[in-house]
């Protein structure tokens, strides 16, 4: 059974089982009051914290694990392992579920809840500071001017209309193929499609290079070779906006940086 601690007390073991609940408390919890990340915490492809999760114990979110580390905290997402949050909050166990961060907005209101429940010190301040004040930065653009942006990911897989890598976009000014058609799930499209729509920036996401997935073999077509060669193009680390965290200013700032650069190549 948990350990009853008082409301007033900070939690002292927490552990989380989710990657995007993993990069909010590897960077905003002191290290020795972590007991334990998700198992994708190391995973370059999903996560961005590297070595910081070298020294921490990982786990793979079942119940009986989860229980033998004796937690006052697990911090969770809404999605993934239910049957393990439903287990841990009948048996008692203190649970922080973080909304899944569709919004700069949700971002900001998952930094909340965390600092909430793990306390605040001088270090978290000024890390959510910086990150208030840098989204500030990038006003909604009013521009009647908005070049199209696609974030291209494997087998013709463009992120939807509410997805953070769309918000983003929008945010700093781009229009994108989510909200000019109202793609409201993620929506496959055919190369000689998005050769027609002829965007003006592209993110390609991780490229699955390692033989011999058949992924590898569709990023070497014709068409998309084609379509890399006429645009500009951008190269957003997945981890940055897949999950909701500080590092998703880095972004923010990639595209704003693309579109005033997409500008001035136009005015010269």
């Amino acid at each position: 059974m948990p350990t009853i601690s008082l409301a007033s007390e900070l939690p002292k073991r927490i552990v989380s089982i989710n990657v995007c609940a993993d990069q909010l408390v590897a960077t905003l919890v002191e290290q020795e009051r972590i007991i334990s990340l998700s198992y994708l915490s190391r995973d370059p492809n999903s996560s961005w914290l590297g070595s910081l999760t070298e020294k921490i114990h990982i786990n793979h979110g079942t119940a009986e694990e989860i229980i033998s580390l004796n937690p006052d905290l697990v911090v969770t997402g809404a999605f993934g392992f239910r049957p393990t949050v439903s287990i841990l909050k009948r048996l008692g166990y203190r649970v922080l579920e973080l909304p899944f961060a569709k919004t700069i907005d949700d971002i900001s209101t998952n930094l909340n809840l965390l600092t909430n429940a793990v306390g605040n010190n001088k270090k978290t301040n000024a890390l959510i500071d910086r990150f208030y004040e840098e989204t500030k930065k990038v006003p909604i653009s009013t521009t009647e001017v908005l070049p199209l942006f696609v974030n291209y990911e494997t087998n013709g897989w463009i992120s939807r209309d509410d997805s953070l890598p769309n918000h983003i976009a929008q945010r700093v000014g781009f229009n994108t193929i989510g909200r000019q058609y109202e793609v409201l799930t993620s929506h496959k499209i055919d190369l000689e499609a998005l050769l027609i729509l002829g965007p003006d920036l592209i993110n390609i996401g991780y490229q699955w290079n390692e033989s011999p997935a058949l992924v590898s073999e569709y990023m070497q077509h014709p068409a998309l070779e084609e379509l890399l060669r006429r645009t500009k193009q951008i190269n957003v680390p997945d981890p940055y906006w897949l999950c909701g965290s500080l590092k998703t200013q880095d972004a923010i700032l990639i595209l704003k940086q693309a579109r005033e650069e997409l500008f001035s190549n136009r005015k010269n």
